[in-house]
């Protein structure tokens, strides 16, 4: 009998993330081309990672003969599904809302998940999450000249 592995359930997800970034990023109005890589440039490669990675993964697990540990208990798998929700979510909605609104919405929101057991102020996931957007924000526009994606109602 076959039994699944819980690494090829990680390659599988994996590439399921990566083509549902693909399929989300594929409306954004701004053409992918090599002389201008715009705003498809970062999750496109990012999702072309997850594929490639999760090939891997799968392929890997498959072709090994060692046994597998528990990986990760119930509690453990809700989080890597809010993670997939959340992450989701930002894809859809910068469409909408534009990258200064949602990326320190969804970076605290991802720290706040992470910080389960850690001491960590609320202010200090604030202010990371608003510093790790202004940072990536002027690094692509002033660093690399490339636009950010603008909100449909801008």
């Amino acid at each position: 009998m076959f039994q699944v592995k819980r690494d090829q359930m990680v390659g599988i997800v994996t590439v399921i993330l990566g083509i549902v970034v693909f399929a989300m990023i594929r409306d954004y109005p701004v053409p992918f081309t090599i002389e201008y890589p715009g705003p498809k440039a970062m999750p496109g490669l990012a999702a072309f990672g997850f594929v490639v990675c999760g090939l891997g993964i799968f392929l890997q697990s498959t072709f090994s003969k060692k046994e597998q540990k528990l990986f990760l208990v119930k509690e453990g798998w809700v989080r890597v599904g809010i993670v997939f929700l959340v992450l989701s979510a930002y894809v859809f909605l910068m469409k909408y809302l534009g990258f200064l609104i949602m990326t320190p919405i969804v970076c605290y929101v991802l720290s706040t998940l992470f910080s389960k057991g850690w001491k960590s102020a609320t202010k200090g996931r604030i202010l990371f999450s608003v510093l790790f957007t202004l940072f990536v924000y002027f690094l692509y526009t002033k660093a690399f000249s490339l636009p950010m994606p603008d909100p449909v109602w801008m």
